[in-house]
């Protein structure tokens, strides 16, 4: 289910190039630096961190469930869209 829900960001932003990872550990990678999506993201209550300058890195709870998911992705959607 996340991989679905970031595969839909991917495809939404064009500042997306992919998306890789297994299971819950996830990274998008995107074009430029990511400093600024994570910094905007921690401002909204969502905390992500970077590999690297260009890689979003996503790494929820083991034990995590669809609703939480998506208010993940709606946050992340937001940052994007801000940037």
């Amino acid at each position: 289910y996340l991989e679905e829900k970031l595969d839909g960001l991917t495809e939404k932003y064009d500042m997306i190039e992919g998306r890789r990872g297994i299971g819950l550990m996830q990274g998008l990678v995107c074009k430029g630096p990511v400093g600024d999506i994570i910094n905007n993201a921690m401002e909204k209550g969502l905390i992500l961190i970077n590999a690297g300058v260009n890689i979003i890195r996503i790494v929820p709870p083991l034990i995590i469930e669809k609703e939480h998911v998506d208010e993940m992705v709606d946050i992340l959607d937001k940052c994007l869209a801000e940037m």
